[in-house]
This record gives C-alpha cells, structure tokens and sequence, in this order.
C-alpha cells in the first residue's frame, strides 16, 4: 500500500516519467541505417583523408583514382598501396575504412560506400539531460514522500502519547487507593 502512496507522489512520478522518455530517446538515438553514398572530386598535391561523416561504420567500399601524372600513396585500416598513375585508372575494392591518400600532383577519385549511418545520434545529449532530471526528480520526490510519511507518524505518536490514560498505570490515578 505503501509503494502505490509513494509512486503516486507527484514528483516521483514525473521524475519517473522522465526517465521512462529517457530510455526511448536512447532507445531512439541507437537506430541505424544502412546507406549507399559516392564522394567524387579532384585531390590536390598533399595528404587528404577522404569520407563522409556520416557513415560510421563502413560495410563495403571501392575506390577508383585517375590522374595524368602523379605518385599515389592510399592507406587504410594497415594496408598501404604506393603507385605512379600516368593516363591510367587504379581501382581497389573491398574498403573497410575510409582511405587516406597522398599524391603529390592532381588525382581525380571516385569513393563509392556501402555503411551504417545513425541519423538520430545528436539525440544522444538530450536524453542524457532527461535522465539527470528524471533521476534527480525521483530522488528529491522519494526524499520528500519520505518526511512526510516521517511527520504524519510523528503526529500519530503524540496524539496516543499526548494524554488519555496514564502511562506507567500508577494505581492512586484509577481510583484505587
């Protein structure tokens, strides 16, 4: 009976709703997609890490280079490849991360990448400032139900205690001396 008088508290219960919204915006955040995305542009002489910050986690990925006249370097996940490119086209296939590549003249480069995106993550913060004040609530209102139920027993106690019959039933106090 007790519990039931205390989950009905009003700030419990909305500290405990606010953690129940907590869990399904966390619960939100975590959906993944699986999406298909190609980059394409031109690299300039230097080292250039090519992807896309949406996709997380990469599930397949092909890189195709082209360039009149140039020395490439392309490097990911501990494989390195290091090349001269005159009129030719280079292709790798099989990418599990995103490459970071080296040249020292113009190359032109297609990434096409198959990978988990997660669109909702930025609720991540939200739901993390939901669940402090969903917890902080519950605890204040259980803090609070707490004293309350302390006073009423107080009150209780000096009502029986207060007066009425004597206490240590001293026998000339009933009449019997």
């Amino acid at each position: 009976m007790g519990m039931l008088k205390a989950l009905r508290y009003p700030t419990i219960l909305v500290g405990l709703f606010l953690l129940f919204i907590s869990l399904g915006i966390a619960f939100t955040a975590m959906k993944s997609e699986l999406v298909e995305k190609t980059l394409s542009g031109q690299l300039t002489p230097g080292t250039h890490l090519v992807g896309d910050s949406d996709i997380v986690i990469i599930v397949d990925a092909n890189l195709t280079l082209f360039s009149e006249d140039a020395n490439v370097s392309v490097s990911w996940r501990g494989k390195y490849y290091s090349f001269e490119l005159k009129n030719e086209t280079r292709i790798f296939k099989g990418l599990t991360d995103f490459p970071i590549i080296t040249t020292d003249g113009n190359v032109k480069y297609e990434l096409t990448v198959v990978g988990y995106s997660y669109p909702y993550s930025w609720l991540s913060p939200v739901g993390f400032v939901v669940m402090i004040a969903g917890s902080a609530l519950s605890l204040l209102g259980f803090a609070s139900y707490l004293q309350g139920e302390m006073e009423k027993v107080k009150r209780k106690k000096r009502k029986n205690t207060g007066g009425g019959e004597d206490v240590q039933g001293a026998t000339w106090r009933k009449g019997g001396l």
